[in-house]
């Protein structure tokens, strides 16, 4: 089962910026992975992944990853990914210091070749195969956006009870706050046809967690059609988020959504 929302105010008053109607075709779809401090993490599913993904779609897409001002070996250990395969598009995308997940993910996605753009998150942890559901769906959908907290998710290893109810209630507070109605905000997986994903990165401001709930609240004012997926996925345990110190920081950045978009509206 799919959930699909329909947002409000597509022709925005005051717009100063035109959508990006260049697209490179060159490639069918990008994957964007930004990565921090994942030198124990990358490997073997990023070598793994990267076989799945030639199997499935030969030399019609790209990986772009970010290494987001890393200090352990992380750079390394993608460079000598890069060289294993050196018969596939892959871009290193590397800068210090740290600048946060969100930063990362922007920079990739203004960075990326293909129609399709795909972001996941470094540790693999939602099945691959949720990744061609994906690309499908965006031949129907501007955005699709996967969720972990649907009923119909299948979850292979769960988070801890703490992080669930901290997740569930950062979730119930972002679509208070920003008007928005959706049941995973921060899940590491989403899809945006290129020219959709040009028009909401251009504009984000956020540069670390909160980032996802500042391009919901940007495409639902923008009435794209969004479609939310239940993915099957597995936790997994090395995750940077610190639950209770960011659901804090998150909250001032929600503020920030507020006071930012609105004042310019």
């Amino acid at each position: 089962m799919v959930t699909e929302y329909k947002t409000e105010d597509k022709n925005m008053e005051g717009e100063k910026e035109a959508r990006i109607s260049r697209l490179d075709t060159s490639l069918e779809v990008s994957i964007i992975i930004p990565c921090y401090n994942e030198e124990k993490r990358l490997e073997p599913g990023i070598s793994e992944a990267t076989d799945f993904f030639y199997s499935r779609l030969g030399r019609h897409f790209e990986l772009v990853f970010v290494n987001d001002g890393s200090t352990d070996q992380t750079g390394e250990v993608l460079k000598k990914w890069r060289n294993k395969y050196s018969y596939i598009p892959i871009e290193i995308i590397e800068y210090s210091p740290n600048r946060g997940k969100g930063y990362a993910v922007k920079t990739g996605m203004l960075a990326a070749r293909g129609r399709k753009l795909i972001t996941s998150d470094a540790d693999f942890s939602i099945d691959l195969e949720e990744v061609f559901r994906f690309v499908e769906k965006l031949d129907e959908y501007e955005i699709v956006i996967g969720t972990k907290k649907h009923e119909e998710t299948q979850s292979l290893k769960r988070q801890s009870v703490m992080r669930q109810f901290l997740g569930r209630g950062f979730t119930k507070l972002t679509n208070l706050l920003l008007g928005i109605n959706f049941s995973d905000i921060t899940c590491g997986l989403k899809g945006f046809r290129q020219e959709v994903a040009r028009e909401l990165f251009s504009r984000q401001h956020l540069e670390r967690w909160s980032y996802d709930a500042e391009i919901l609240y940007l495409a639902s004012r923008r009435q794209y059609n969004i479609l939310e997926v239940p993915v099957r996925w597995k936790h997994v345990e090395g995750s940077k988020v610190i639950p209770l110190l960011d659901t804090i920081r998150s909250l001032k950045e929600l503020l920030a959504i507020i006071f930012y978009h609105r004042r310019r509206s």
